[in-house]
């Protein structure tokens, strides 16, 4: 029984986000690349984001949950299926789409936008552009169809 309380107690209170949501993300995007970056424990090898990626992705959090908190009452993450459209200004025509598009999905998840980043269906729209002055995303979530 007090495993179901503490459940419900961390779920926040409101409703879902609401579809669409748009916003936009400040600083330059960065992809989880590691570049051979691997820490050792014990016998087992694991891969390490980029010091880059980390830095990123804990500004790019701050925001998003900066711009869910603007939204009248609390709110719970998406919980359904989603189309992507991000428009990627970066600092130069560097990195793979896919590796944006992985950054920015578990940082939806991180920061609470989605429940979990596999509601990403689709990525319609996005594109990867260069704004080497104001690198930043701008982000729109919409019911998947």
């Amino acid at each position: 029984m007090t495993a179901t309380v503490r459940r419900a107690a961390a779920l926040p209170l409101g409703p879902s986000l609401s579809l669409p949501f748009s916003t936009v993300i400040p600083g330059a995007p960065r992809t989880k690349k590691n570049h051979g970056k691997r820490i050792k424990r014990g016998n087992r090898i694991y891969n390490v984001a980029s010091d880059a990626y980390t830095a990123w992705n804990a500004m790019a959090v701050a925001s998003l949950r900066r711009d869910i908190a603007s939204l009248a009452g609390a709110r719970r993450p998406i919980t359904v299926p989603v189309n992507c459209r991000a428009l990627f200004f970066r600092e130069a025509l560097t990195g793979d789409a896919v590796g944006y598009y992985q950054a920015l999905a578990d940082t939806l998840e991180n920061a609470g936008v989605v429940e979990n980043d596999k509601l990403i269906v689709s990525w319609d729209g996005t594109r990867l552009l260069k704004d080497a002055g104001l690198p930043r995303i701008i982000l729109t979530l919409e019911e998947a169809v």
